[in-house]
């Protein structure tokens, strides 16, 4: 039970669109899509071991539904429970588009002005310590021409 794959309900539900989609103008595959020994859970998993084999970590969604395909067209040995999780990238419609595009360049905006700030406040400076000088030591004095009164 610990080697199972989790799949989201957004993975399978765009997996089981698609499906459908497809064997709406496939009959041939709406046949092997109405299998009871296969499902999508097995389908998935055959995409896992498939994508696992490859050394992969990611793949497109063509990919995917070719193997999914394949694991439907074909008559596949079980493979084994693959243990990860399969994630689907959502397509930004246009508004939440612009609307990330816009909370982009506010983020960049804010993030200049803090540092033009830093930039711009005044640096501490630590106050310069006179010391004394050292018995024995010269005295570094400036003789005035004009005498002690300037």
């Amino acid at each position: 039970m610990a080697n199972e794959m989790k799949s989201s309900n957004a993975v399978m539900d765009v997996v089981r669109n698609y499906m459908e989609e497809r064997c709406a103008s496939d009959p041939i595959l709406a046949i092997k899509y109405a299998n009871p020994a296969k499902s999508l859970e097995k389908a998935l998993n055959y995409v896992a071991h498939e994508v696992q084999k490859s050394g992969l970590t990611i793949m497109d969604s063509d990919s995917v539904f070719s193997l999914i395909l394949h694991y439907y067209d074909e008559n596949l040995e079980d493979v084994p429970n693959v243990n990860c999780k399969i994630a689907v990238a959502k397509e930004l419609t246009d508004t939440e588009r612009a609307e990330a595009k816009e909370q982009a360049l506010e983020q960049y905006k804010e993030e200049q002005l803090r540092e033009l700030r830093r930039q711009n406040q005044p640096k501490a400076t630590a106050p310069k310590h006179t010391t004394a000088p050292k018995a024995g030591e010269e005295i570094n004095v400036q003789p005035n021409l004009f005498g002690d009164d300037f």
